[in-house]
C-alpha cells in the first residue's frame, strides 16, 4: 500500500516538474529574444502589444526578477486565467526561484496533463513563435508598432498593481539604466569588431587588386 502511494506521489511529482519545464522554457526563450535589445525598447514593444502602461511594466520587470520572459509569461497567464497579474506576482515572489509558475498553475487548477494545461501549453507555443518573429522584425526596422500585430490588449482590471514606493521604483529604474548601458556597450563592441573586420577585408582585397595589377603590367611588357 505504502509502495503504491509512493509510486503515485512520484508520478504526480514528475508530472508537476515536467510542466514546470514548459513554463521555464517559454520564459527562457522570450528572455533570449529580448536580450538583444535595451529594456526601454522591450517596454515599448510590450506597451504596444499588451497595452500595459510604462510604470506598470517597470514594476513587473522588477518583481519578476528583471526578466522580460517572466513578464511576458505573467501577462499571458493572467489573461489566460482571468486573474490579476498582481496576484500572480505575489505568488511568484513567495516561491523559490524557478518554481513559481508551476505553483501558480496548480493554485488555479491547471493540472499537468489536463485539457486546460494542454490549452495553456499551446498558447505558450504560439506566443513563443509570435515574439520570436516580432523581435526578428524589430531588429530589421526598429518599428515598435509591429507588436500591435495580433495584439493582446490586457483588461485594465488584470493589470492594476499596488504602487511601489519611490525608493523601490528608483531601484528598478537604476537597474534598467545599468542594463541599458551594458547593452549599448555590447552593441558598440560588436559594431567596432564588425568595422575592424570590414577594414581587414578591404585591405586584403586592396592587396590582391594591386598584385593583380602588377602581374597584368608584367604580362603587357611581354
Amino acid at each position: 500500500m505504502k509502495k503504491g502511494i509512493a509510486t503515485i506521489s512520484l508520478i504526480l511529482f514528475s508530472a508537476v516538474m515536467f510542466a514546470q519545464t514548459d513554463y521555464l522554457q517559454f520564459s527562457r526563450d522570450i528572455r533570449s529574444y529580448s536580450d538583444r535589445y535595451a529594456d526601454d525598447q522591450v517596454m515599448v514593444l510590450y506597451e504596444n502589444h499588451y497595452g500595459v502602461p510604462h510604470n506598470t511594466l517597470v514594476q513587473l520587470f522588477g518583481g519578476f526578477g528583471y526578466d522580460w520572459g517572466n513578464v511576458a509569461l505573467g501577462l499571458e497567464i493572467s489573461n489566460f486565467l482571468g486573474v490579476p497579474v498582481g496576484d500572480l506576482l505575489g505568488i511568484y515572489r513567495d516561491q523559490p526561484q524557478g518554481n513559481g509558475w508551476g505553483v501558480i498553475a496548480k493554485r488555479y487548477g491547471i493540472k499537468p496533463g489536463s485539457a486546460e494545461f494542454h490549452r495553456m501549453k499551446a498558447m505558450m507555443s504560439q506566443k513563443n513563435r509570435y515574439w520570436r518573429d516580432i523581435y526578428d522584425d524589430y531588429g530589421r526596422n526598429r518599428n515598435p508598432g509591429i507588436a500591435r500585430r495580433n495584439r493582446l490588449h490586457m483588461n485594465d482590471r488584470l493589470i492594476l498593481l499596488d504602487p511601489y514606493s519611490a525608493k523601490e521604483m528608483e531601484k528598478i529604474e537604476k537597474q534598467i539604466e545599468k542594463r541599458n548601458k551594458e547593452i549599448a556597450k555590447r552593441d558598440q563592441k560588436m559594431r567596432d569588431e564588425w568595422e575592424k573586420g570590414n577594414k581587414k577585408i578591404y585591405k586584403q582585397n586592396e592587396k590582391i587588386y594591386k598584385e593583380q595589377q602588377k602581374r597584368a603590367k608584367k604580362m603587357n611588357r611581354w
